[in-house]
C-alpha cells in the first residue's frame, strides 16, 4: 500500500532475508493478504488491514480486552511461525501498525542498526521452550491418630523434613537442567511461571525458560533435554515439556544472558 490510504493501515509481522525466495502465508490477520515490503537486504512481511478495524484508534480502544486482542495476536502467530518454518525471521511486536509502506520503512530505518543486529544475531537460530512441572502430589497425612503430642510432633517434623529434601533436590534439578540447556543455546532466558489460569493445569508450573538455538543444533538439544528428563528430573519428582521451534520472540534484542536463580519457583 504505497502512499497514505486513511481507510487502511500496514500490519508488520516481521523482516525476512530479501534474496532467498520462500512460501509466503496465503491469508494474515482477518484473511488478509500477504505482501512484502523491501528494507534494505530485508524484506517486511506486510497485510493491509481496515483502519476502522485495526487503526490506533481501535488499538487504543480494544488493546486491553484480551477477547479482542487474542485473535489478532493469534493469527500475527500463524504468520510468523508458517515463516520460521521455511527460513530465518526477525519477530515484529503487536500493534505493528503503520499508515503506509513510506511511514514503516522509514520507522524501520530509525531503527536499521538495532535491527541488523539483532538480525546477525538471529539468523539460523530459532526459539525452543522448556517448561517443567511436578509430577507427584503433597504426601498424604498418617491414617492413623497420633498416640501421644510427642508422636504428633515427631510426624510433623519428619514431613517437615521430607518437603524440605524434595524441594531442595527440585531447586537443584531445575538450576541444573536450566544451566545444562543454556550451555548448549545461543541465549536463554528464565520467565515468571505462568499461573494455572494460563496453562489451565492442577500443578503448578516450576521453570518456564526459552533458549535460542541453532538449526543445525535443535537434535542435539533436544536429545539433551531428553536426558535430563530421565537423569535428573524425573529423579525428582517432575516432568519436563519441550516445544518449538518458535520465532525467536524472547530474543529480538540481541543482549548477554543473564543467570537466573530459580529458587523461588519450586512450591
Amino acid at each position: 500500500m504505497s502512499g497514505a490510504d486513511p481507510a487502511a493501515v500496514v500490519h508488520a509481522y516481521g523482516l525476512v532475508q530479501g534474496d532467498e525466495p520462500r512460501p509466503m502465508p496465503e491469508r494474515g490477520i482477518m484473511n488478509a493478504d500477504i505482501r512484502t515490503i523491501p528494507f534494505h537486504h530485508l524484506e517486511v512481511v506486510v497485510s493491509d488491514l481496515a483502519a476502522a478495524s485495526f487503526g490506533e484508534a481501535a488499538w487504543a480502544e480494544h488493546g486491553e480486552d484480551t477477547r479482542w486482542v487474542t485473535p489478532v495476536a493469534a493469527a500475527h502467530h500463524d504468520v510468523l511461525q508458517h515463516l520460521v518454518e521455511h527460513g530465518d525471521v526477525l519477530p515484529l511486536q503487536l500493534p505493528g501498525i503503520y499508515p503506509s509502506d513510506e511511514a514503516l520503512v522509514a520507522a524501520l530505518d530509525s531503527s536499521r542498526q538495532v535491527l541488523e543486529r539483532a538480525w546477525r544475531f538471529l539468523a539460523g537460530r530459532v526459539e525452543w521452550s522448556v517448561q517443567i512441572f511436578p509430577t507427584s502430589s503433597p504426601r498424604p497425612t498418617e491414617a492413623t491418630t497420633p498416640r501421644s503430642g510427642r508422636e504428633y510432633l515427631e510426624r510433623r517434623r519428619s514431613q517437615q523434613d521430607a518437603r524440605s529434601t524434595e524441594r531442595g533436590r527440585r531447586e537443584v534439578a531445575l538450576t541444573q537442567t536450566d544451566q545444562a540447556l543454556a550451555r548448549g543455546s545461543a541465549a536463554s532466558v528464565v520467565r515468571a511461571p505462568l499461573d494455572a489460569a494460563v496453562t489451565g493445569r492442577d500443578e503448578p508450573m516450576l521453570l518456564n525458560s526459552a533458549y535460542l538455538v541453532a538449526r543445525d543444533e535443535e537434535q542435539r538439544f533436544l536429545g539433551v533435554a531428553e536426558e535430563l528428563h530421565h537423569h535428573l528430573v524425573a529423579t525428582a519428582a517432575m516432568r519436563i515439556e519441550v516445544t518449538g521451534p518458535w520465532p525467536p520472540y524472547s530474543f529480538v534484542v540481541a543482549e548477554e544472558p543473564h543467570d537466573e536463580d530459580l529458587s523461588g519457583a519450586v512450591p
